[in-house]
């Protein structure tokens, strides 16, 4: 029998656990579909160079924020939760800078 586990059941809320494996993984997921997103905008823009956006990661990372799949333990609604982020926020903000003006 398979057991499947949520990131909110593992991951205790507050101080404990702040450097734990499983929240670092859950931030590196979260900071590459920012990147994918935003074009790597910040990076771009330190070297005074416009965004860089390569079209099929910005396309998976906006397959990756509309799925509401909560089955896998790292989908984005799951990982918003454990964190304690706004999922529905953050999916409307990065939508709008995904089709903004570039």
């Amino acid at each position: 029998m398979l057991h499947v586990m949520l990131p909110v059941q593992y991951l205790r809320r507050g101080g404990a656990g702040l450097g734990s494996p499983q929240r670092r993984l859950m931030m590196a997921v979260l900071q590459t579909v920012l990147d994918d997103c935003q074009g790597k905008a910040a990076a771009a823009a330190a070297l005074g160079a416009g965004p860089n956006r390569d079209p099929r990661a910005l396309r998976q990372a906006l397959d990756y924020l509309d799925n509401r799949d909560r089955s896998w333990p790292y989908s984005f609604d799951n990982i918003c939760e454990a964190i304690g982020l706004d999922a529905e926020g953050i999916r409307r903000v990065l939508r709008q800078r995904a089709t903004g003006p570039a």
